[in-house]
């Protein structure tokens, strides 16, 4: 471990624990009540490791994380520079000691049963991670929402879970942030993260791990996003929709192996994505380049070579500032 441990009192030698809690933070100072309170008040009795990476904030967000959570056991804060969020998950990761794994965004809280009805969820169908569904309108106001409240809610019905081979609705669009999911930490292996070469880390996390296991499906509402956050990742559209596409490629690049069908579907979401964004927000018409892709993508002609990846994420950059990450536009 490098040295910018900016916290610890993680202890070696110490029992594996259940679930290695691994949160990204970047300017994240007002969410840290709500984020700590949904962590601290997890409910099921497993035993918990807390690792936040924080991505070179300014605004004092490390400082006040030591100094809300210094009492709770086993913690590790890295305090590093800026270099984007899917670096930082990876770190985290790598520093995860758990068998289970529990990715957090540093503005979302955690609902109290979540934990245990994910773990619950993958235990009972066999599944090696488990995506939260169901709640994708939950969302608070930290003017309006009291942190310490949190820990009593009353948990609701509980739904029961089914598992389900995610990878064709995950090429389709992605599914969910990072919060949403749990996974066993032995797939990291084979999932290796987010990609790096993508800035944000979402779409080609889940698309690894689409690939890596059968996925169980908790059924919520087991987490809260912010209404609004200054500064979200998720305000830009262009970002979101061009990596989505380039974390689309560099995956199809990367497992060669995936079914002819399968490849010539993702392509053609690729293509269809890109099109329909130099429609709406570049005035493009039918005789533009991405447009015109179209018919070979039908065929399974287009390979997802880095000639296609240019075509079908160059639109985004045309119309919104896009932020790129090193070695993003190589094979």
């Amino acid at each position: 471990m490098t040295g910018d441990i900016f916290f610890s009192n993680r202890q070696e030698g110490a029992a594996t624990p259940d679930i290695s809690y691994v949160v990204t933070l970047y300017q994240k100072l007002s969410f840290l009540p709500f984020l700590c309170a949904g962590l601290e008040a997890q409910r099921g009795g497993m035993q918990a490791e807390f690792i936040f990476i924080d991505d070179g904030s300014s605004d004092g967000t490390p400082e006040a994380l030591r100094e809300r959570i210094a009492s709770w056991p086993e913690v590790l804060i890295i305090r590093q520079q800026n270099t984007g969020p899917a670096p930082a998950l990876n770190r985290g990761m790598a520093l995860a000691r758990g068998r289970y794994i529990k990715p957090m965004d540093g503005d979302d809280i955690l609902l109290p049963w979540a934990s245990e009805r994910m773990l619950k969820a993958m235990l009972g169908t066999k599944a090696g991670a488990a995506l939260a569904q169901g709640d994708e309108q939950s969302t608070y106001a930290p003017a309006e929402t009291r942190a310490d409240d949190i820990a009593a809610l009353p948990a609701p019905d509980e739904i029961p879970a089914a598992a389900s081979s995610l990878l064709e609705k995950s090429l389709r669009r992605a599914q969910a942030s990072p919060s949403h999911w749990m996974f066993e930490a032995a797939l990291l292996p084979q999932i290796k993260g987010c990609d790096p070469g993508v800035f944000i880390q979402d779409y080609s996390l889940e698309l690894e791990i689409a690939l890596a296991s059968k996925v169980a499906i908790a059924r919520g509402p087991l987490l809260l996003i912010p209404a609004s956050a200054p500064g979200r990742l998720s305000d830009n559209e262009g970002q979101i929709l061009h990596d989505i596409n380039l974390a689309l490629l560099r995956f199809l690049r990367r497992h060669p192996e995936l079914p002819a069908k399968l490849r010539r579907f993702a392509l053609q979401r690729a293509v269809q994505r890109a099109a329909s964004w130099a429609f709406r927000r570049g005035g493009a018409n039918l005789l533009h380049p991405v447009s015109l892709l179209r018919v070979p993508a039908a065929l399974g002609l287009l390979k997802p070579d880095l000639a296609l990846q240019k075509q079908v994420c160059d639109v985004f950059r045309a119309t919104h500032p896009i932020r790129l990450m090193p070695g993003g536009d190589e094979a």
